[in-house]
């Protein structure tokens, strides 16, 4: 069964990212997925990962297909298997899912997270909770949502806690 599943870092008062931050988590991202075979983000996540790889580093996402949710125009990472679409997260689920290869859908991006969790897409949120407190920044999730179920909890060395939600479907 094929899961759609968002993994975030957050501060205790449920930020994933500070003003200083530039907009980006300034959070180790502590955890991805071991079993995904298809990536989703957003217009700004797939800027940032891009820009990162043509700067010399590494493109960040497992092989496999990579689905990025845009306005805009941007060119492509070579050998990576890309495809931008336009258009509401409702109508591109299946095909996303289909191309997983009965892997996991990644989430990368708090705002297509949320936009997930509105449409009743979202299987599983995977959070690192750090023991620090931003005051502000972007939030985890925008959208509101039926009571999550509490999958597993898990306390690390260095004072943060892994926590596993899933979400019954709509």
């Amino acid at each position: 069964m094929v899961r759609t599943v968002y993994y975030a870092s957050v501060s205790l008062d449920g930020f994933t990212a500070d003003e200083a931050a530039g907009g980006h988590s300034g959070f180790p991202v502590a955890e991805s997925p071991a079993n995904a075979g298809a990536v989703v983000m957003g217009a700004g996540t797939y800027a940032r990962l891009r820009r990162q790889a043509v700067d010399g580093g590494a493109w960040d996402c497992p092989p496999g297909p990579v689905w990025v949710y845009t306005h805009h125009e941007f060119p492509g990472i070579p050998g990576a298997d890309i495809m931008f679409v336009r258009g509401p997260v409702a109508e591109f689920a299946a095909d996303i899912s289909s191309s997983a290869s009965g892997g996991d859908v990644w989430l990368r991006g708090a705002d297509l997270a949320g936009q997930y969790l509105h449409h009743g897409l979202l299987d599983e949120l995977r959070l690192v909770v750090h023991p620090v407190l931003l005051g502000s920044g972007r939030p985890l999730l925008t959208a509101a949502a039926e009571q999550p179920v509490l999958l597993s909890a898990a306390p690390s060395a260095d004072g943060s806690v892994r926590l596993c939600y899933g979400f019954a479907p709509r």
